[in-house]
Order: structure tokens, then C-alpha cells, then sequence
């Protein structure tokens, strides 16, 4: 006849007591009749184990880096998109001053910045913004590296703290006028330097997108106060359809 039954010891400073089911003890061993004590054995990883295990992991990283990158990617994309809303505001706020005129077109005697736009000097024409503006940080998309962040509006600040492109020729009066938006434009293959570029909407120029700031997208501050983010395509349609024969833009 086979008797399973629990054998329980309990270590003290002086002995070891055996006791019954049931009792209160350091450590616990099953016993069977014709089993004998039951061994609790340890296992280790082999090496092709542990190789499968690293393959793993390193698989489920590769994985989740694009996700990372691309979710990274957007937020700077969005904080890009508020800071030409807030540029927009400030050019709509401008105008309520200048009988409903953008800045960039009225003359600098009268308050505005067209000379400025017409020379290329973007700071210049940031800096009569300021009030509007109220920072200058607004003025650098985050994803932009190659642009640092001015402390003020005040002469150390240059287009070297700017991001945005800015137009002449937007009005309120034609609202899908482009008005700002990120400079990493490109035209027949080559991308633009800072300066100036007329933008013909029939036919429309085929301006492109680099991949330095937002890679091949970016985003466009129209004359109605929003921002649209656009691909190549939707850029040309953009530019055609803006309801004005060109549109000046300076670029920082």
C-alpha cells in the first residue's frame, strides 16, 4: 500500500522537529510511497534559446521605431501648425489697423513692410509685427534645426530666427491667398534660396516640398487665417486656385 503524505521539518538554533500535515514550517516536502522525494530541478537557457529570445526582442524594437519616429514626426507638425496660426492672428490683427491690408502691402511710411518684403529683409518685417507677434519663438517651426529661437525682437534678431516664409500679396479680400507657411520649398529640382519668388497660379508653379524641415509635406498659413497641411499635390492646387495672377513670397 502507497501513503502520500507531507513531511515538514522546522530548523531551530538547536534541532531539526518533524511534525504532521498541517504544520507551521520553515520548508514542506512531498513524499510518496514508491516515489520518493520529489525534486524540484532548475532549468537553464540554452544558447540557441537565448538567441531566439534576443531575435525577438530586437525584432519587436525594430518594429516600433517607425511608430515612434512617424508619432514624433506629427507632433512637430502640429506645433508647426500653431505657430502659423498664431502668425496668421497677428497678420489679421495688423490689418483691423490697416484698413484691412497685410502688412506686406502697405508702404513702410505708412506703417507697413512692403519695401522690406521687396528688398528680402524678413526680419525687418517681423520686427514691425512684434506687437502682433508678442515672441519671436512663434516664428520657428520646431522641426526646423538649422533656425535658432530669438530672445526679442531686437537687433540681434535676423532671418536666421525665422522659419516662415511671408507674402506680399495675400489678401483678406482673397482669402485662399497663401500668406506664410515652412520654407523647405523646391522649384524645378532645386531647392530655394532665401529671397524672393513669384508664384504664377495659371498655370500654377510647380513648387515642391524637400525633405529638410517636414520631409516632402508642409504646412501653409492662408489669408483666411488657417493652416493647411499639404502635400506636392496639394500645393499646386493651392497655388492655382489662390484667386489672384501672382503671389510674391519672401523667403528667410
Amino acid at each position: 500500500m502507497d501513503y502520500d503524505f507531507l513531511f515538514c521539518t522546522v530548523t531551530t538554533s538547536t534541532q531539526t522537529r518533524s511534525s504532521v500535515p498541517g504544520c507551521a514550517s520553515n520548508s514542506c516536502h512531498a513524499f510518496s510511497g514508491n516515489q520518493g522525494i520529489l525534486h524540484r530541478t532548475a532549468h537553464a537557457f540554452t544558447l540557441i534559446e537565448l538567441a531566439v529570445i534576443i531575435l525577438v526582442l530586437i525584432l519587436i524594437v525594430v518594429a516600433f521605431i517607425p511608430g515612434l519616429s512617424m508619432g514624433k514626426r506629427m507632433s512637430l507638425r502640429k506645433d508647426c501648425v500653431n505657430n502659423l496660426k498664431r502668425v496668421g492672428l497677428a497678420y489679421r490683427t495688423f490689418s483691423l489697423n490697416g484698413g484691412d491690408l497685410y502688412a506686406g502691402a502697405i508702404e513702410v511710411k505708412d506703417g507697413g513692410t512692403q519695401e522690406y518684403l521687396a528688398a528680402g529683409q524678413l526680419n525687418l518685417h517681423y520686427r514691425t509685427l512684434s506687437n502682433q507677434l508678442t515672441t519671436p519663438k512663434i516664428l520657428v517651426c520646431p522641426a526646423d534645426a538649422e533656425k535658432t529661437v530669438a530672445t526679442s525682437f531686437g537687433p540681434g534678431f535676423s532671418d536666421t530666427n525665422a522659419s516662415y516664409f511671408a507674402s506680399m500679396n495675400a489678401s483678406e479680400s482673397y482669402p485662399q491667398t497663401i500668406l506664410s507657411g515652412d520654407r523647405n520649398l523646391a522649384l524645378a529640382g532645386r531647392s530655394l534660396a532665401p529671397g524672393s519668388v513669384t508664384l504664377v497660379t495659371n498655370p500654377p508653379t510647380p513648387l515642391l516640398w524637400t525633405k529638410k524641415i517636414h520631409p516632402f509635406c508642409g504646412n501653409v498659413g492662408l489669408a483666411d487665417g488657417s493652416v493647411q497641411m499639404f502635400d506636392d499635390k496639394q500645393l499646386t492646387n493651392a497655388i492655382h486656385y489662390q484667386g489672384i495672377p501672382t503671389n510674391r513670397l519672401v523667403l528667410p
